[in-house]
């Protein structure tokens, strides 16, 4: 048994270079074993090929001295095995031969040997050339060890490299797997091109060729077509080097297939300038397309249109059919828009330029046309009448017709604007003017339509000093208990007063709140308001066990912000928790999921209701109810009113509403009762509550206290 000393049981950077000496001469093995072990190496001794083979697998050495003249399993054929092992072939192999055998010396380096040694071998100098083989296959096996990482990092990068001379000709490429790039093993020049398509074969070839002529760096990208049917695209970028010897002249060059990366960047632009849902342009190319047209029309004279079309009621359609129905719609109006496009005598083509029309989707159900080459108003009013009869085709939604209407503002380069911002702006304006003489019509910018425009702009500015000035109250529904009139909570909702319209309506200035972004300044005015009152009905002995509904609505909410801020007025204001509802839509919660999750998470914590509000429509699924952590939901009006409607499906559907958010042990309230069958209908469908006009309208606080009086003395 070996001592735990024995070198051979070393790491291979703990222990001294291990030599294998095989020879059946016991003689001559113990003096080479001496010389080497003198020199500091590790000896290991082999009598036979087959010892040999055994010791070698066992513990692979660093060098081999073989005896080409072993009985039995002779040195070439050690020599053979030892290379077809997975270790062997790049240990250094040395061969003692005959002095007065040269065939033998050729047939040893045939059979794989590094170098060879004449017998009697010279003992003096044995260890020094020991070292020089020992050395040398260590260069050796870094070598190829490098080899082997180029080579799979060629693999990796699906990269080749190439040279050629271009004095000689001669080319070489060097990469693992040359099929993976459509080229043969082995290749020459004129196999770059081979399988390139057709199309671009000739370009390409006159591109490198060129480059090559003149040296000067080159770079091009171009598909090819492999054995086996499928399509890469291959990018080939070199230049032209000059060698110190003679003056040689080299084009070397890279080959890459670039496939996935191409496909990437191509998705990376789609989403950049194209919209995801239609395929139709989106605002940044339909500005990037302006750029390129206006230097055209101005130099030749030409008139541009910009139409701006809005899909009338639109809402209505999430609202009642949901989301994936609004989707389609939107789909199919993009497609008719193409189809008039394409058929449409607006495109002109002058010489080598094309005066493009361009379709884009500008956002939700707004579309923008840029029609190029206008000859007279009546051209363009032509084809605002062929958009308006196209889109007011019923469309099928599931098991539904749907008619859509469509609202055109029309502009005109140079007469209306000569940049893109104010003809936009100038069509947006127009797009209202034909809204506000009933819809389903176009209309022609005209200067006085900016009145309109500067007076809706004045009532947004006006929302500022409003809250400022105190013109902002809240009005509050009752909610009460189905088969009961037993008050359970409030919605609190904003009127605006003003000192010389009287009471404004949300509908008329919330819309200007939410595209300003001046919402989030109402919604801390009324979290703030609606539980400083509820505290006080609280305080008065008049609102236990009952709910303060705050609505939460805008786009791009900061959340945390929103959570704090509630937690902060819960606290100034004393009122506890429990008494606190938020309502949010499945469109505020899911524009930033994570945000809204974290925060209605630490709300319910605390002890808040959380409700989603308006179920049924918009981004309206299952799943959502649980996503978030609810507590409340509460239906979609338009599901009540539906109710009415002989002949549907909208008891069931509301009775599997209401049945699967009892499965998620969510309370059930149904807003927009409005009629006593509807209050039937829900009583039977076990509706936990109801809120609406047949029950109780919005009523300002004092007219609610009354309620609260009265709900009290029960």
């Amino acid at each position: 048994m070996p001592s735990a000393l024995d070198p051979t049981l070393l790491s291979p950077k703990q222990r001294p270079p291990l030599v294998l000496v095989v020879d059946d001469d016991i003689a001559i093995r113990l003096q080479i074993r001496l010389t080497l072990e003198e020199t500091g190496l590790t000896v290991l001794e082999a009598a036979s090929g087959e010892e040999a083979m055994q010791l070698f697998r066992k513990n692979p050495p660093d060098l081999v001295l073989l005896d080409e003249a072993l009985t039995g399993m002779n040195g070439l054929t050690v020599c053979r095995a030892l290379r077809a092992l997975p270790t062997g072939a790049i240990t250094p192999v040395v061969m003692a031969t005959s002095l007065d055998a040269p065939e033998t010396i050729a047939q040893a380096f045939e059979a794989g040997a590094t170098d060879f040694i004449v017998k009697p071998i010279d003992t003096g100098t044995l260890g020094h050339r020991a070292r020089y083989w020992l050395r040398s296959g260590s260069f050796l096996n870094a070598l190829k060890i490098n080899q082997k990482r180029l080579f799979k990092a060629q693999d990796l990068a699906r990269l080749g490299h190439w040279e050629r001379d271009l004095d000689t000709g001669a080319f070489q490429l060097t990469c693992h797997t040359p099929e993976m790039l459509g080229l043969p093993s082995p290749c020459d020049y004129n196999d770059l091109f081979a399988r390139i398509d057709v199309k671009e074969r000739e370009r390409t070839r006159r591109v490198i060729d060129d480059a090559c002529r003149n040296e000067l760096h080159f770079r091009v990208h171009y598909r090819i077509n492999l054995a086996d049917g499928s399509e890469r695209t291959i990018l080939n970028q070199g230049e032209v080097v000059r060698g110190s010897t003679h003056q040689r002249r080299l084009a070397v060059g890279i080959i890459q297939d670039i496939t996935v990366l191409k496909r990437a960047e191509d998705r990376i632009r789609y989403l950049a300038f194209y919209d995801n849902l239609t395929g139709l342009a989106n605002r940044s190319l339909f500005r990037e397309h302006w750029s390129k047209v206006l230097p055209y029309a101005r130099r030749n004279g030409k008139r541009l249109a910009i139409l701006f079309i809005d899909l009338d009621h639109f809402k209505r359609i999430n609202d009642t059919l949901g989301h994936p129905c609004g989707d389609q719609a939107l789909i199919t109006v993009a497609e008719r828009l193409k189809s008039i496009l394409r058929t449409s005598d607006i495109l002109a083509r002058t010489g080598e330029e094309l005066l493009a029309s361009l379709i884009s989707r500008v956002g939700g159900d707004e579309f923008t046309i840029l029609a190029a080459d206008i000859t007279t108003p009546d051209h363009i009013a032509n084809l605002a009448e062929r958009i308006i009869t196209a889109l007011g085709e019923p469309i099928q939604l599931e098991d539904q017709l749907v008619t859509l209407t469509a609202s055109i503002g029309i502009c005109v380069y140079p007469e209306d604007g000569s940049d893109i911002d104010t003809l936009l702006k100038n069509a947006d304006t127009a797009m209202y003017e034909a809204k506000g003489r009933g819809r389903n019509n176009y209309q022609f910018f005209q200067s006085a339509m900016n009145d309109a425009a500067k007076a809706r702009f004045r009532l947004s500015n006006r929302l500022r000093s409003a809250l400022d000035n105190g013109e902002f109250v809240l009005h509050y529904q009752p909610q009460f208990a189905n088969n009961s009139d037993q008050l359970t909570g409030v919605e609190a909702l904003i009127r605006w007063i003003d000192p010389e319209l009287g009471l404004i309506h949300p509908v008329k200035f919330l819309p200007f709140a939410e595209e300003s972004g001046f919402i989030h300044h109402i919604n801390d005015w009324v979290i703030q308001e609606a539980c400083s009152q509820a505290q006080k009905w609280v305080g008065a002995g008049l609102f236990a066990d009952c709910r303060m509904g705050v609505n939460i609505s805008g786009n791009h909410i900061n959340f945390k912000r929103l959570g704090a801020k509630i937690r902060d007025v819960l606290q100034a204001t004393g009122l506890t928790p429990d008494h606190l509802e938020l309502e949010l839509t499945e469109r505020v919660m899911m524009e930033k999921t994570d945000e809204a999750k974290e925060m209605l998470q630490m709300l319910k914590a605390m002890g808040v209701s959380i409700a989603i509000d308006d179920f049924g429509t918009g981004y309206s699924a299952l799943s959502h109810l649980q996503l978030f952590p609810l507590t409340t939901l509460k239906i979609d009006k338009s599901f009540i009113h539906n109710l009415e409607i002989t002949g549907n499906n909208s008891h069931s559907l509301l009775n599997s509403i209401i049945g699967i958010a009892k499965s998620f042990n969510l309370k059930v309230v149904a807003e927009g009762v409005e009629t006593e069958h509807q209050l039937t209908a829900l009583n039977a469908m076990g509706c936990d509550e109801l809120q609406g006009f047949i029950l109780s309208h919005p009523v300002p606080k004092e007219q609610l206290e009354e309620c609260l009086w009265s709900n009290q003395a029960k």
